[in-house]
């Protein structure tokens, strides 16, 4: 008798290789903030009805170009804004204050993109050491803001940029504004710089500065320490040193207004400072005047 024979066959299925695509974060061309916010809400874009609670939060999932906007008055913390943005704070008090020792309360490093800041108060509490701390920016835009109170500079500009302020007050820092890039350019417009060391400060690079104000400076309302500063329809008054120029600087100022300063302008030697032909700028009795001014220039 035959016995039946059990094959076992062993099927080889070749191994399968399985692809798996992590999706990326999904971004919002809007996002907003709010003291009540919950930075867990990344996961639905930080919306307008699931608000996130910190700026670096709702930048995390706003697409390059969007815009965040804050909700609610309160403190937010540093952040640092690594894309172009929008960030919008109106009618409210959206504050960043900085407690820790040396740290800046917005670092701008947006690369070649463009960044717009409006409404927002920035508070040093005299151990912070930037208000605006730009690393790198194509055009930085700041609009209506309150920086104060910083160890170092309100708006520091180190590198080759576009920044331009507009309706602020920058106060009690080191520097209101500093420029030290032999590229960076600021236009400054109705602006006020308050009881800062220097109201405005040019060590390299260039600014123009119109219809704004420096009171109060410990050493200089504005001073072209290295770089070029034009000044126009501005106000220097109660400063130690209304204008100054020196390191080679230059300076040029019209129909301005330099009154009740320690000392008019300082102007050092191998520097210019130079107003108009016909003159425009009131410069009142009682005030040192060091130096001597540079050919005027003909007003065209």
């Amino acid at each position: 008798m035959l016995k039946q024979l059990h094959i076992t066959r062993v099927l080889l299925i070749p191994a399968m290789v399985l692809a798996c695509t992590v999706a990326a974060q999904a971004t919002a061309s809007r996002t907003f903030v709010s003291t009540t916010g919950n930075d867990s809400n990344t996961s639905a874009n930080c919306s307008a009805l699931a608000n996130c609670r910190s700026f670096g939060a709702a930048i995390s999932v706003t697409s390059p170009g969007g815009e965040v906007v804050v909700l609610s008055s309160g403190g937010y913390g540093p952040a640092t804004i690594s894309q172009p943005i929008v960030m919008t704070a109106l009618g409210i008090d959206a504050a960043i204050s900085v407690t820790t020792s040396g740290q800046d309360a917005l670092t701008i490093n947006a690369g070649t993109g463009n960044v717009t800041l409006r409404g927002l108060n920035l508070h040093g509490e005299t151990t912070g050491a930037n208000g605006v701390n730009v690393v790198s920016v194509a055009f930085l835009r700041l609009y209506d803001m309150l920086i104060e109170n910083f160890s170092n500079t309100g708006v520091n500009v180190g590198v080759a940029s576009n920044v331009s302020i507009y309706d602020s007050e920058i106060n009690d820092n080191m520097a209101g504004l500093e420029l030290t890039n032999a590229s960076a350019i600021a236009y400054v417009e109705n602006t006020s710089f308050d009881h800062n060391t220097y109201g405005v400060e040019i060590v390299a690079g260039m600014a123009t500065v119109a219809n704004s104000d420096a009171h109060y400076s410990n050493a200089a309302g504005f001073i072209a320490n290295g770089g070029t500063l034009t000044l126009y329809n501005d106000r220097s008054i109660f400063n130690t040193t209304g204008m100054a120029t020196s390191n080679g600087g230059t300076l040029y100022f019209a129909n301005s207004l330099i009154s009740n300063n320690t000392n008019a302008y300082n102007i050092a030697g191998g520097t210019t400072m130079a107003g108009t032909n016909p003159g425009t700028t009131l410069i009142t009795p009682m005030q040192v005047m060091t130096g001597t001014l540079g050919t005027a220039i003909a007003l065209k």
